[in-house]
């Protein structure tokens, strides 16, 4: 191939930028596809690799959560979202399980609209509800939407180390478990991790 390229250079460690792209120019297209493949066939091969494995990076660490658990606070934008990683590791998920907590969903459907409708509705018709913290709005907006039963009771959180540990708002003071998810030993053990705040062993 040297002498049919008047390739002199091919025995150099070094090929210089200029040097290759005037030889090239010289050439056909499929001369040029021979030329290449010959000479820079593993430097083609490790860009491609190194780019392949750039983007399945990213997109691993963006996109790689499967959340479980699902949480929200209604009629308030105030909660301590450290508390997802708090209870993931409390209900020992594995590395890419996650729990979400959602703030800032509102009963008011003028505030709360989507493009796709009311959040909270979608939420709740997605099974994305395991707990919520609310006021008494939310409550019954969450019995009027048949998410809980209309005889269910909420339990009173006002004042307690769990509405302080979470970082609510004052008018936010009822727990609503509902456990959407279908997941019975998540639902447990969170119970099992309010009991402990309440009693003041997590803080």
């Amino acid at each position: 191939m040297k002498d049919k390229y008047n390739d002199a250079e091919w025995q150099s460690v070094r090929k210089t930028f200029a040097g290759e792209k005037h030889k090239l120019s010289q050439m056909t297209f499929q001369e040029k596809v021979d030329y290449i493949l010959t000479y820079y066939k593993l430097h083609i091969l490790a860009i491609i690799l190194a780019v392949t494995f750039l983007i399945w990076g990213v997109h691993h660490a963006m996109t790689y959560v499967s959340y479980e658990f699902y949480g929200m606070v209604i009629n308030s934008d105030n909660v301590d979202r450290s508390r997802e990683e708090d209870i993931r590791e409390y209900l020992k998920m594995g590395k890419h399980q996650g729990v979400n907590l959602s703030a800032e969903i509102y009963t008011d459907e003028n505030t709360n609209m989507s493009a796709y409708g009311n959040r909270l509705d979608i939420y709740v018709m997605a099974g994305q509800l395991d707990f919520a913290f609310t006021d008494e709005e939310g409550v019954k907006y969450l019995q009027d939407l048949e998410a809980i039963p209309a005889d269910y009771k909420p339990v009173d959180i006002a004042g307690s180390p769990i509405q302080d540990y979470f970082g609510l708002d004052d008018n936010v003071h009822y727990l609503v478990l509902t456990g959407f998810s279908g997941n019975a030993q998540y639902m447990k053990d969170f119970q099992q991790m309010l009991d402990e705040i309440q009693a003041g062993k997590i803080k």
